[in-house]
């Protein structure tokens, strides 16, 4: 009880020299809060579907097939058509223009599909716009696939036709085919897609993605922030002169662990706090399996505050050292952006930190509407890891200099 009693009393004196640094809360909470706004906001037209990619389209061809193509285009969601004249395409061509795909429906298109002939649409893409090229491709790729379908259709039917009534008029029957054929794939499409959203949760928000991941990674820098003040007590000769005192090793460093636990806590409540009131952030369907996460979270960060701490030598050490590993840890382990498109031995590499663990628990809550069972095992995973990185760090940790 003692021990307990030793443990509290320099708890609490870490806690006072903390509220007092307002240095360091600017750190621990001001500067991770401005940072995911500015990341939020930035992305937000990708969440609120504001986000379009332009594409610029000139139309050669006077029939309706050409016609009824464009306005299918334009009902896709996330895109915008422009008109433009056939010297514009050949102008983004020579990356004289600032579009980044033209799509030129050419001379006589329409009659060729009417007729069942062979036809095709000419792209013109910039090479460098990696982020919205998939897209556009893809978008007029599926409709030349429609359109592909529908030639063929009408290919065998006037195939069939003939059979049956080879007095009729080729032409007409072709023409008969194709039109009837254009006019059920756009009002009646044969094969609908249904779009619901997996699992109990709602639709996401800009910061239900941002604010985990950054959270995490500033909860990180906040310890590094405790690990160099230990190092600072170490060099004063605090640290020795508690050696003197009848106070455990131990109690030392386990006041110093609750001290940096309470306040990685009150960091992350605060943070996910503002995000939920402020900026209507969802916490998920179960409130306990968050807070279990927090918790988890802060202890195992908090832990390694002290395993970085008896790794190195010199606080300038732990300044070094502690960022180039949390920017890593962070970029590894998904702070930065989803571990998902990482490649297969990323992910694994990527659970060797602390920042996989809680953000597969906490995006499983935030995003995909978990409950408490579903997170148990990053809660656990969290627990042993922070377990280690405490023992070893007691077990590695001088209380004076050599």
């Amino acid at each position: 009880m003692r021990q307990f009693r030793k443990l509290w009393q320099i708890t609490r004196k870490d806690l006072l020299v903390m509220g007092k640094d307002r240095g360091s809360w600017i750190v621990l909470l001001l500067t991770p809060l401005l940072i995911i706004m500015v990341a939020s906001f930035a992305l937000g037209p990708a969440f609120s579907g504001e986000l379009k990619s332009s594409l610029l389209y000139t139309n050669l061809d006077q029939g309706g097939v050409g016609k009824q193509l464009v306005d299918g285009l334009r009902e896709v969601e996330g895109l915008e058509l422009v008109e433009g004249t056939e010297a514009e395409c050949q102008a983004l061509a020579s990356g004289d223009t600032k579009y980044k795909t033209c799509m030129l429906i050419p001379t006589g298109f329409s009659s060729k599909i009417l007729t069942g002939s062979n036809t095709g649409l000419q792209v013109y893409v910039d090479p460098s716009d990696n982020a919205s090229r998939p897209f556009m491709v893809g978008m007029i790729d599926g409709a030349a696939s429609r359109l592909s379908g529908m030639v063929n259709s009408v290919k065998v039917s006037v195939v069939e036709v003939m059979k049956f009534a080879p007095e009729a008029e080729l032409p007409v029957v072709a023409s008969d085919a194709a039109q009837t054929a254009v006019e059920q794939m756009n009002q009646d499409p044969p094969v609908a897609v249904e779009i619901t959203n997996a699992g109990a949760a709602a639709d996401v928000n800009m910061f239900d993605t941002q604010a985990p991941g950054y959270s995490v990674m500033f909860l990180l820098f906040g310890v590094m922030l405790g690990a160099e003040g230990l190092l600072e007590e170490r060099d004063k000769g605090t640290l020795g002169r508690l050696l003197v005192a009848p106070v455990a090793k131990s109690s030392i460093l386990g006041g110093k662990l609750v001290a940096q636990f309470m306040i990685a806590m009150v960091q992350m409540t605060i943070l996910f706090g503002v995000g939920h009131f402020v900026f209507g952030m969802h916490l998920g369907n179960s409130i306990p399996g968050l807070i279990l996460m927090i918790v988890m979270t802060a202890f195992t960060a908090t832990s390694f505050g002290i395993l970085l701490a008896s790794l190195v030598k010199t606080r300038r050490q732990a300044t070094s050292v502690g960022t180039l590993v949390i920017i890593l840890m962070s970029a590894l382990g998904g702070s930065w952006w989803p571990l998902s498109i990482e490649p297969e031995f990323m992910q694994k590499l990527g659970h060797l930190t602390i920042n996989a663990w809680a953000l597969d628990g906490m995006n499983a809550l935030i995003l995909e509407g978990a409950n408490m069972q579903d997170i148990l095992v990053d809660a656990a995973a969290l627990f042993i890891y922070g377990c280690v990185c405490f023992l070893v760090g007691i077990k590695m940790f001088k209380f004076r200099n050599a």
